[in-house]
């Protein structure tokens, strides 16, 4: 993000003929060490500061130095586009003369000052979008209540609500507070059990917190917690969070499932590494048939994934509900087409194969890195119905 600070003010030093070119870059790196370094503050010493009278002004700061460098990530695709016009423009009507074209005036405005005043709507656009996109993606929660039907669901199952937290990531941007929060919404939704799909902390000094708050959640369910691995829990310390979750109550669906009530089953599956498509596929084939061995047919089967890429194998099975997360939606929007081409054949939302059997990737409760564009975090709530 460093270079690309730096790439994006000679880009738009080119667009602009700027003269002070010197200066401007001076000041621009200034600045993008201050913010380095209060990221890099905040991240080292966050254990320090989580509990002091300073954590809120850092924890700001931070916001604020993130909102500063993804002004850059932002403009820069549009300043190299800009750059590459002005660059063919200027190589066939200049003449050899630089200054002829971007002297000559239309209607009062010369090209030089268009190309000016553009260039500097930019950096004001890109800063507006990353402020709005770093704070309002870390202060705003949606609640989606999603109402599916089944011909054939149990009676006993009719009404039924799941809650589903995803992709917490509980750390240096999402605290113990907002899972708090998040697990508050589903207490009002009155939902009847809660599913947790992976990536829950990546802050293990935060495991205090969570057990306490997770301990006493399970308490505000019916059906109480399940939770399957994401894979976050192998990057962080999976036996650590592993011990941390048997303290609470949370039952951990490991390719495994167990008895939820008369004909209604809950399985969870592992995450996958396998590398290569095929590798992949077949480990998911594998570790779902794991999951779902032993249900006996006709029941109704609500199945836990951290990977999207599960839901093919849901569906291939005729599982009525696959959870999963892992997309974090893309979190900025614009670029969500070109990630679903590339990554993930379920990015976020509502998937249905027939009548009977649904899919759901959730955006993400919390997130490692704030910035969100039109997709904002989420808590989602499926409500059983005939």
């Amino acid at each position: 993000m460093s270079c690309i600070a730096v790439c994006s003010v000679l880009l738009w030093q080119y667009i602009r003929r700027q003269n002070n070119k010197a200066g401007t870059l001076f000041g621009v790196t200034a600045v993008s060490m201050v913010a380095i370094g209060e990221l890099w503050l905040y991240g080292a010493d966050y254990i320090t500061i989580s509990t002091s009278s300073w954590f809120s002004p850092l924890f700001y700061g931070a916001m604020a130095s993130l909102s500063w460098l993804f002004m850059f990530l932002l403009a820069f695709p549009v300043l190299l586009a800009g750059a590459v016009g002005c660059f063919i423009y200027r190589l066939f009507h200049t003449d050899g003369h630089p200054c002829k074209a971007s002297n000559r005036v239309s209607k009062g405005m010369s090209r030089r000052t268009f190309l000016k005043g553009m260039a500097a709507a930019i950096p004001v656009l890109a800063l507006g979008t990353s402020t709005i996109g770093i704070f309002d993606g870390e202060q705003h929660l949606a609640t989606t209540v999603h109402k599916l039907r089944y011909p054939n669901l149990p009676n006993s199952l009719a009404g039924y609500r799941i809650g589903q937290i995803s992709d917490s990531h509980m750390g240096l941007f999402f605290s113990p507070q907002r899972l708090q929060e998040a697990i508050e919404v589903l207490v009002k939704e009155k939902v009847d059990r809660v599913v947790l799909t992976g990536d829950l902390i990546d802050e293990l000094t935060l495991l205090p917190q969570c057990q306490t708050i997770l301990r006493d959640a399970c308490r505000k369910f019916p059906d109480g917690i399940d939770f399957c691995y994401g894979n976050h829990e192998y990057y962080r310390g999976i036996e650590r969070i592993t011990d941390m979750l048997k303290k609470t109550g949370v039952r951990i669906l490991r390719n495994s499932n167990y008895k939820a009530a008369e004909n209604f089953y809950i399985a969870g599956t592992d995450y996958s590494f396998a590398q290569g498509e095929e590798n992949f596929a077949r480990q998911r084939e594998e570790y779902v048939q794991k999951s779902l061995q032993g249900i006996p047919e006709n029941s109704f089967v609500v199945m836990l994934a951290h990977h999207s890429a599960f839901i093919d194998e849901g569906f291939r099975h005729h599982v009525n509900l696959t959870l999963c997360g892992h997309t974090h939606g893309a979190q900025f929007a614009p670029i969500g087409p070109l990630v679903q081409m590339i990554a993930f054949k379920y990015l976020r939302g509502l998937f249905q194969s027939g009548d009977a059997c649904y899919g759901y990737v959730n955006r993400g409760t919390g997130h490692w890195l704030p910035l969100r564009i039109a997709c904002s975090r989420e808590v989602s709530i499926f409500e059983l119905n005939r």
